[in-house]
């Protein structure tokens, strides 16, 4: 699923009107019937619902969610900040209607207006948050600012329409004052705000409605962010044949483990089993070994004085259907020279995780120049040393520092930590939104 910009929001609607001529007022009349039915989903005792509405397409949304509420027997009214006079196209069309309707309606232009607005606003069960959507680009001022201040203060379960107003639709940082909305109903995609943090809280839960923007509208667009779903991972993994074996699902060889660290290549190798893995095989110092044979039951174990050993560590890995490198491996010059040497030499697929991410610190196009299918899954410490930042640069801006690192890199880049990243040298980046603070813990890496 694509996550959009505010701008890419906007060209995505005018393809949608003009070449595949959708017409706009279907598009709001579809929002409009999205958001009245998270409404009901969500809060289906509610028998009054103020909405508050701007004046722009964000607020013709609104008009309309309070036709199709009225529709349904619901005590609705209508609080308009700013002069309703200005509403256009479908906007205009959906006010008069409601005019039409005899919905009440509260105009709210200074202090005074909005003070009288709030005491009719006060009684309702859910408020309907439609005064800014995704065109916001700076922070609301004015009588707008002092809208947003009360809708959050009167402490009712609130639904926005896109975004919650304020909130930036294309940063993960909300402008202030924003509503602090319990859902928020989206059109067609998510944008920015809807998934990365802080903005994101403030959205409360993300319902992506579907209003018949064509997909081709969308896929038109370029659009090189997008969140990982269930629906995208599914078709990657294969139903088990009843007519196969261990043999079938692939040979994984792992370099990892030392002495006090045995444990980072126990987690892998129960990873490695546990993702599917036919046959799983771990080459470790012997200090480690044993403890390794114990940890993971499944596994084979392989007792090699790694640093020592190249050679040894070469034919090990021949026939591996891929390579994993890195976890619990000590973090010295000798320990660095080995790893560089042998994934110079490796052709398999190769992952190249921790201490063997250390040993290409300040050496990132080292990694891959010879375009192999290579994974790094560096957390942000990582990250830093390899690129040669501080870490709080890494933390700053993950998306453009994952594109960046994959294209020096030269392979797929797993940027570790909330929102894991997934980063190719195409600039395509995908984001995982599963996970827990509970993953927050040694190990967690390696598994």
């Amino acid at each position: 699923m694509k996550i959009l910009t505010s701008d890419q929001m906007r060209n995505i609607d005018r393809r949608a009107t003009e070449r595949f001529g959708v017409p706009s007022m279907v598009l709001m009349e579809n929002a409009a019937i999205a958001v009245v039915d998270a409404i009901f989903e969500h809060y289906a005792d509610a028998d009054r619902i103020s909405i508050f509405c701007g004046p722009g397409k964000n607020g013709g949304d609104g008009l309309a969610v309070a036709r199709h509420l009225q529709g349904r027997g619901i005590v609705t009214s209508l609080f308009i900040a700013g002069d309703r006079r200005k509403y256009v196209g479908d906007a205009a069309a959906n006010l008069t209607i409601c005019e039409r309707l005899g919905i009440p309606m509260y105009d709210i232009v200074d202090s005074d207006s909005l003070e009288n607005a709030l005491i009719h606003a006060g009684d309702a069960d859910v408020i309907v948050d439609a005064v800014f959507g995704t065109g916001l680009n700076r922070a609301p001022e004015g009588i707008f600012a002092e809208v947003i201040d009360s809708m959050n203060e009167m402490a009712l379960p609130t639904v926005s329409v896109d975004v919650p107003s304020g909130v930036n639709a294309s940063s993960a940082q909300p402008f202030d004052p924003h509503v602090e909305a319990a859902v928020t109903v989206t059109f067609a995609a998510p944008k920015i705000c809807h998934v990365f943090e802080p903005a994101a809280v403030s959205c409360g839960e993300v319902i992506v409605a579907e209003i018949s923007i064509p997909r081709a509208a969308i896929e038109d667009e370029g659009v090189t962010l997008a969140l990982t779903t269930p629906a995208d991972v599914r078709p990657h993994i294969a139903p088990r044949l009843a007519g196969t074996h261990k043999g079938t699902y692939g040979h994984v060889g792992i370099v990892a483990g030392s002495f006090g660290r045995s444990g980072a290549a126990v987690m892998c190798a129960r990873g490695a089993i546990r993702a599917g893995a036919g046959l799983v095989s771990v080459a470790t110092d012997p200090e480690a070994a044993r403890l390794v044979n114990a940890g993971s039951i499944e596994s084979m174990t392989f007792p090699i004085e790694l640093t020592a050993s190249l050679p040894e560590v070469t034919e090990f890995l021949k026939g591996k259907s891929a390579v994993l490198i890195g976890p619990g491996l000590r973090d010295d010059s000798e320990s660095y020279s080995f790893v560089v040497t042998l994934v110079r030499s490796i052709e398999q697929p190769l992952i190249i995780d921790a201490s063997a991410l250390n040993a290409f610190a300040g050496r990132a196009r080292d990694i891959n120049p010879n375009g192999r299918p290579r994974i790094i899954t560096p957390h942000p410490g990582e990250m830093a040393r390899l690129l040669g930042r501080q870490t709080k640069e890494i933390t700053a801006d993950r998306i453009d520092v994952a594109r960046e690192a994959a294209r020096i890199c030269n392979c797929i880049v797993v940027l570790k930590g909330f929102q894991t990243l997934i980063a190719d040298p195409e600039g395509h980046v995908n984001v995982n939104p599963t996970g827990n603070p509970g993953m927050a813990s040694g190990g967690m890496g390696d598994v």
